[in-house]
């Protein structure tokens, strides 16, 4: 089930709404509504965002990540399906966004022109796609009501002849009523299996379509020729229970978007500068107009313009290119850049998304596989169908010369046999569980990372920030500092996230008037304030920058101003209560635990109750961490990195799977795949287990409904079932799948409580 779309390199497609007028889209042309869709432009780059409820399934992801084979003017396209939400990245000389709404259009996913940034707008928009589902299901329900009350008369006749003009009138009403259904009740089926077969390509509507079409027009047949009364009354039924099936999967869905929108929790704050006062502030309170103060290596949370005199921008979050843009007074700078260098005042011009950083943060790449929600099925519509066919066929054949039977047992093959269901079971149990975790503030980038920590045998912890306290005390130490240079260190100091820098600076705003900064992660920083160049970081960052360096390696972190070093802080750090209980339970899971930090072994007494001495390491830089990590890997074993996200990058990008524990900071660690605030960390053994029993759910529902199809099938062949059977089963077997996974995963996250 691995190989769907491998036979045939073209596009699969999805449903297709009502085709809207080119005209309606020049709006585009317009840069203030173009901008309104745009998440990042610079130079021939723009990207873009567009809500396409229209999507559905695995053939509408795939076709939609395919873009660029329709517009070469298309640089990449990328699909959310629980958020119904592509983003497209395009040259603006070769193409624009009224082409790339065109072409969606085209290709039957009409976009949705209005501002994605209101929960209002986007909860309207899925009010209006389960209303279309309802009207379909009103007139297939009335029609299929009204057929079987006329089927009536012909069943209670018993072969015996009614009158002639009411056989007529009686076909007439069934013929009359019937119409609707196929063409409006059955669209959806219809439209995107014809595209489907435009195109080259089989997807999953097809064998559905095929069996509705050959009922209904096998129906008409015979009552125009009067052979027998048809099966009008049947195929208004089929689409009736067909049609609630799909308004099952519509609910399960907008749930789960539900849950990773408006109640997942993204840890992320930002410093706003309101009536001379600044505050810590989380992201989804920053409105146009507010102004907010980002350090370096923070992520800027909305588009602003800058307030500052001048700065550096780093957008390898949005571009994938690392170099910093230099940016002047009045420049517009746009989310998801990170501040390089000092740090910057900004005026927001958009309220925060969440949504959008939640995007950046999932696009980033990591060793964690992007799962899409279709990829259990990926490659399995056109094998799929060819095997529903041919069983179909030759299960009819075998029921010859009895014509009425053997078309009962071909259109029963074709309904029962929809997978559907199966491809409900992974996204609905993970999404669910998603959500669940984002309420209790576990933020997971993708559900692939679910399925990855099922295989973690070790976990390698970072401990500033980590198993420690973030902020430590900071006790100085050295020759007495003027009050001049000690504003000069603080403000150094306020300008790095680092918690080391903020211990020193004591302060959350950062000092303005920084000539220039620069930090190296994991060892220093270095900037000049008020005519002094001050250095503050580790004994070998000392030797890096200063001519001469004359005290020994005695404490954690030194400082020197115009290159001496004038003194040291030394650090008092608190390890969290419930670090020693979490490191037991893991223990108890037979997991190994080891501690990789940078630090000095100041601490090493007081971790020596929870991690033997030959578990630790101490004076790691970066690399070091990389290298700690490598080797456990080389070793056989599946490796979680633990750490802040500051100086532990490069080691979460080496891990299999990686958790960013946040503690109040703008700071989005890019090779994170789970982001979790550190009074949660305690809760890491219950993630751990609860992604081992997600595993089982999902089994527990494939299972399922494998032997459900089975079985189906088993009766469809006998000539058990009839049509309207088979189209009741289909939903069952979906709302049971539904059932299985959402409440498995709500009832197993107990024990987060």
């Amino acid at each position: 089930m691995c190989d769907y779309y491998a036979v045939d390199a073209g596009p699969g497609v999805s449903q297709r709404g009502t085709r809207r007028d080119p005209s309606v889209y020049e709006m585009l042309d317009i840069s203030a509504v173009a901008a309104e869709f745009t998440d990042y432009s610079s130079g021939t780059r723009t990207r873009v965002r567009l809500t396409l409820p229209g999507m559905h399934c695995a053939s509408c992801v795939w076709l939609l990540e395919q873009l660029q084979q329709f517009d070469r003017g298309i640089l990449s396209s990328r699909v959310d399906l629980i958020r119904r939400t592509i983003e497209v990245e395009y040259d603006n000389s070769m193409t624009s966004l009224k082409a790339v709404a065109i072409l969606l259009s085209s290709l039957g996913y009409e976009p949705l022109l209005n501002r994605e940034g209101t929960e209002r707008q986007r909860d309207a928009d899925q009010r209006e796609a389960t209303r279309r589902i309802y009207l379909r299901l009103g007139v297939a329900g009335f029609a299929a009501g009204n057929i079987m009350m006329i089927s009536v008369a012909r069943y209670l006749a018993n072969g015996n002849n009614i009158d002639l003009s009411l056989e007529r009138l009686f076909a007439t009403l069934s013929i009359a009523l019937s119409v609707p259904v196929y063409f409006y009740s059955a669209a959806p089926w219809l439209r995107s299996a014809l595209i489907s077969v435009r195109r080259g390509v089989v997807s999953l509507d097809v064998p559905v379509a095929l069996g509705i079409s050959t009922l209904f027009i096998r129906s008409i047949i015979d009552l125009v020729s009067g052979r027998s009364e048809g099966f009008l009354d049947s195929f208004a039924g089929l689409v009736f229970f067909l049609l609630i099936g799909k308004l099952f999967q519509q609910k399960a869905f907008e749930a789960v978007s539900f849950d990773r929108t408006v109640r997942s929790f993204f840890p992320l704050s930002v410093r706003r500068e309101r009536r001379g006062r600044e505050d810590v502030v989380p992201i989804d309170a920053i409105h146009t107009g507010d102004v907010m103060i980002v350090r370096n290596g923070e992520v800027i949370p909305a588009d602003s313009v800058l307030m500052s005199d001048a700065g550096y921008v780093d957008y390898a979050f949005v571009t994938g290119e690392s170099v910093p843009v230099e940016c002047t007074s009045g420049s517009m700078i746009f989310a998801g850049g990170k501040v390089v260098g000092t740090a910057l005042r900004l005026t927001a011009t958009r309220p925060v998304s969440q949504s959008y950083l939640a995007s950046l943060w999932e696009r980033t790449s990591s060793r964690t596989p992007r799962t899409s929600y279709g990829k259990l099925s990926d490659r399995f519509g056109l094998w799929f169908t060819i095997g529903t066919l041919m069983t179909a066929i030759v299960g009819a054949g075998l029921w010859l010369p009895d014509v009425t039977l053997a078309m009962n047992v071909f259109t029963s093959v074709l309904i029962i046999a929809c997978p559907c269901a199966l491809t409900l079971a992974t996204p609905i149990t993970l999404g669910t569980a998603m959500g669940v975790l984002g309420r209790y503030g576990i933020y997971v980038k993708n559900v692939g990372v679910l399925l990855e920590l099922k295989r973690v045998n070790t976990i390698v912890f970072d401990k500033t920030g980590t198993l420690a306290t973030p902020l430590p005390d900071a006790v100085y130490t050295g020759r007495p500092l003027d009050a001049l240079e000690q504003k000069a260190v603080r403000a150094i100091a306020s300008n790095s996230a680092h918690p080391v820098s903020q211990s020193i600076a004591s302060t959350t705003a950062p000092f303005e008037s920084i000539e220039c900064i620069s930090e190296r992660i994991g060892k220093g920083i270095l900037g000049r304030y008020a005519g002094y160049e001050v250095a503050i970081g580790s004994w070998q960052y000392m030797n890096e920058v200063c001519s001469k360096v004359e005290v020994e390696e005695t404490c954690d972190t030194f400082v020197s101003i115009d290159g001496t070093v004038v003194g040291a802080y030394k650090m008092r750090s608190c390890i969290h209560p419930d670090v020693a209980s979490m490191i037991s339970s893991l223990r108890e899971e037979k997991i190994t635990t080891k501690l990789v930090t940078g630090d000095t072994d100041r601490d090493a007494e007081m971790l020596s109750s929870i991690f033997p001495s030959s578990d630790m390491t101490f004076r790691a830089i970066p690399s070091e961490k990389v290298g700690s990590v490598d080797r456990l890997r080389n070793a056989g074993a599946t490796v979680l990195m633990v750490g802040d996200g500051l100086n532990d990058i490069s080691a979460m990008a080496a891990a299999d799977v990686s958790i960013a524990v946040t503690n109040g900071t703008s700071t989005l660690a890019p090779a994170s795949d789970v982001v979790m605030p550190a009074d949660r960390l305690r809760d890491l053994p219950c993630l751990l287990g609860y992604s081992n029993d997600l595993g089982r759910v999902i089994s527990a529902s494939l299972w399922f409904t494998m032997a459900y199809n089975i079985a189906g099938l088993a009766l469809a062949l006998s000539g058990l079932l009839t049509p309207v059977l088979t189209a009741i089963m289909m939903p069952v077997s979906s709302l049971l799948v539904i059932g299985i996974s959402v409440f498995g995963a709500r009832i197993l996250s107990q024990r987060f409580a």
